[in-house]
């Protein structure tokens, strides 16, 4: 039995101490070093939109001369380049040419710099959004620092701090998905956090989430924008006393406005949005005046037109060179997302900010017992040797799963790619897979990695 699965059967007290040391552990680990930090970030606030611009340049110009010096595939890379173009400066981004995440899953070791080792790395697997595998490694520093943002901009900002208890809906099981009866929640001590399932939520268990908010005293809400709204509307739809909180913070999902609407109606507060990398190499999210503001600390952000122009500023798919992580730098890296970036004044602070994100946005699934599940990608999080994947729904226990494998790639993937799945939409779920050289593109370029063909749930 596997440590979720076993996780899964423990009784609530025992689930609590187990949240709670690793709530400890992480946020040891996040934390050093932290008012330094703040200190270093707060400062920032009152910076000309010149001094912004001034050390971005600065920090560019140390991450170039790093990689260049300390990270084998860069060197190589420039060795490469100056034999056709030798007078050109890898001091100068424009010289730098576009990363794609095939270049990193290929040559994972050649990313690392040499000034670490990587037994003292935090790694971090993901998917992402585009059914892509990837994997990188984080310095201690990177941790540290990016959660020192996290504190000011994200909680801060908006009115709340770390002394604040908290509730987080998002994607780890932490109940089995056939669990008909409460508690779908854990709660977290070290971090003051009630971690609720995103499996569960349907109609009929809306009124014990609403009641474990209150029991809890929970101060403000984050999480998946299709689970805070399916709690929020329904809550809403059954006439339920819902708590008011101070804010509610929204991740890894686009924010319409029909959904931010009914969310400040349902819990009487502002909802902003956040916009972020696993990577770690760019950081954003609102303020209560709305404003979506990009971090200067995390990285230089860029965008590149349909014309195939890298700009500072303007409406393309994002280019990513981020600062923080000198253990793995990634340069001109292309994230997979789109976004409209503007690097003029007019909110209270003088950081850029983006005016729209349009990047890819993938369909919920629709169980026959009412339940939405959003954010499949952790079905693919495992280093399973795959180069895209995608899922889709056929009908409320029907889903196919689209596979272009890579080297390595044996019926154990596809063993547990089926068993992650049933453990998010129902363990009854037949899948099916289809095999493929690549996944068809839509006129943009792009693919969903969802796709449901159901619109509404079963009646």
């Amino acid at each position: 039995m596997d440590k979720v699965k076993l996780f899964q059967r423990m009784p609530g007290f025992v689930k609590t101490i187990i949240a709670s040391a690793r709530g400890y552990q992480l946020k040891s680990l996040r934390s050093s070093n932290r008012n330094e930090y703040l200190e270093d970030i707060r400062k920032k606030d009152s910076w000309s939109k010149e001094q912004i611009h001034n050390f971005q340049k600065q920090k560019l110009k140390e991450t170039l001369e790093y990689a260049l010096k300390y990270v084998p595939y860069y060197r190589e890379m420039w060795k490469s380049i100056h034999l056709n173009f030798p007078t050109k400066d890898p001091l100068d981004i424009n010289n730098w040419p576009i990363l794609e995440k095939d270049s990193i899953r290929d040559n994972l070791e050649l990313f690392i710099s040499d000034e670490v080792k990587k037994n003292e790395l935090t790694h971090m697997p993901t998917s992402g959004t585009s059914g892509k595998p990837m994997n990188f490694w984080l310095s201690q520093y990177t941790l540290s620092y990016w959660y020192a943002m996290y504190e000011h901009r994200i909680k801060v900002w908006n009115g709340v701090s770390e002394k604040d208890r908290w509730a987080n809906i998002g994607g780890q099981l932490i109940c089995a998905i056939d669990q008909k009866k409460p508690p779908f929640w854990t709660w977290n001590i070290g971090m003051k956090q009630l971690y609720l399932s995103s499996y569960h939520i349907t109609p009929e268990n809306i009124p014990f989430y609403i009641e474990a908010l209150k029991k809890y005293k929970i101060a403000y809400l984050l999480g998946y924008v299709s689970s805070i709204y399916n709690l929020a509307n329904e809550g809403l739809k059954q006439g339920l006393n819902l708590p008011k909180f101070k804010v509610v913070i929204t991740n890894a999902e686009p924010l319409y406005a029909h959904q931010k609407e009914v969310i400040e109606k349902a819990f009487s507060c502002k909802a902003i949005e956040t916009f972020s990398a696993c990577e770690f190499s760019f950081g954003s999210n609102q303020n209560l005046e709305g404003k979506m503001y990009i971090w200067p600390e995390a990285g230089f952000v860029e965008v590149l037109d349909e014309s195939g122009n890298i700009k500072p500023s303007g409406k393309g798919q994002l280019i990513i060179s981020g600062f923080l992580n000198k253990a793995m730098p990634l340069i001109r890296y292309k994230l997979g997302d789109s976004a409209t970036i503007n690097t003029g004044q007019t909110g209270s602070l003088n950081y850029d900010y983006f005016e729209e994100i349009t990047g890819r946005t993938d369909d919920m699934v629709v169980t026959s017992d009412g339940k939405f599940v959003g954010r499949l990608d952790p079905v693919f999080k495992s280093n399973i040797k795959i180069k895209e994947s995608q899922i889709i729904q056929e009908d409320y226990s029907k889903f196919t799963v689209r596979i272009v494998p890579d080297q390595g790639f044996t019926d154990k993937d596809t063993e547990s790619i089926v068993q992650r799945l049933r453990d998010r939409v129902g363990k009854e779920a037949e899948v099916n897979f289809e095999i493929l050289d690549q996944i068809p593109r839509g006129p943009n370029g792009k693919f969903k990695a969802v796709i449901s063909k159901i619109k509404s749930p079963q009646t």
